[in-house]
């Protein structure tokens, strides 16, 4: 069990997306292994939610679509603690419709958060990092950004985004050390993949449908995501970079 290891011990970590979902299992997971972990999320009062659960966390408020308000997110975490060892870009929304009933204003919004998010988060931590001449990140993509799905054109556009992303940026880091990779999720039973089955005309066909779609014949669970970016950002993981590793029970393997 992860809370028997203490892999991340003295180490600072970052997670976007912390207040709920794979984000808040990460959260925990980190924080369960050694680490103080710093827990943003658009909402506030989610992030501060989480952050009052574990033993040494601190809560904030990001937009990860602004550069400037992560930059000075990943500066407070450096002045206040010295360090940053690993980032986890997992803030993400999602958008069900077709191609031709996106407006650009919503694609633009989702590759603002998903895509330009990571950007901004990659950008600014790893000055901090190269410096060191060690760190960790982990974004959070999706079997989406491996495979298309139907009426999701921006969301898969986004997270292929980010797998060719984790794959450039981990060749520019890592002759300083710095190891870069991504997790594609299956379905996983998080708030954000609910509140998408409640909207729906049918929720339980929607979430049978989704259930049964999958080859292990169930959703993932936060905290499977959470092992897997907890093994990509830890020691164990060290000669691994630039992979885009799917947590998805089976469907990219079809």
């Amino acid at each position: 069990m992860g809370a028997a290891l203490r892999r991340f011990e003295g180490s600072v970590a970052l997670v976007t997306g912390g207040g709920s979902g794979i984000g808040q299992a990460t959260c925990e997971r980190l924080a369960a292994e050694g680490a103080r972990v710093w827990v943003a999320d658009l909402d506030e009062a989610a992030a501060e939610r989480v952050a009052g659960s574990l033993p040494c966390a601190a809560g904030r408020e990001v937009d990860v679509s602004d550069a400037d308000q992560v930059e000075l997110l990943i500066q407070e975490v450096i002045e206040t603690d010295g360090r940053l060892d690993v980032l986890i870009n997992n803030a993400g929304i999602t958008l069900g419709a077709p191609v031709w009933e996106t407006g650009p204003d919503q694609w633009a919004r989702v590759l603002a958060v998903n895509l330009t998010g990571a950007f901004n988060g990659c950008r600014s931590v790893l000055r901090h990092m190269i410096g060191r001449r060690r760190g960790a990140i982990v974004n959070t993509a999706s079997d989406a950004g491996l495979v298309g799905w139907p009426g999701q054109s921006a969301y898969c556009a986004s997270k292929a985004g980010i797998v060719g992303l984790t794959k450039a940026v981990a060749m520019d880091a890592a002759p300083y050390g710095v190891r870069v990779n991504c997790v594609c999720p299956a379905f996983t039973d998080t708030p954000l993949v609910e509140a998408w089955v409640r909207a729906q005309p049918d929720p339980a066909a929607a979430r049978q449908e989704v259930e049964s779609g999958q080859p292990v014949g169930r959703m993932g669970r936060p905290e499977e995501i959470a092992a897997a970016i907890a093994y990509l950002a830890s020691a164990e993981a060290s000669f691994v970079t630039g992979v885009a590793l799917p947590v998805d029970g089976g469907v990219t393997a079809r």
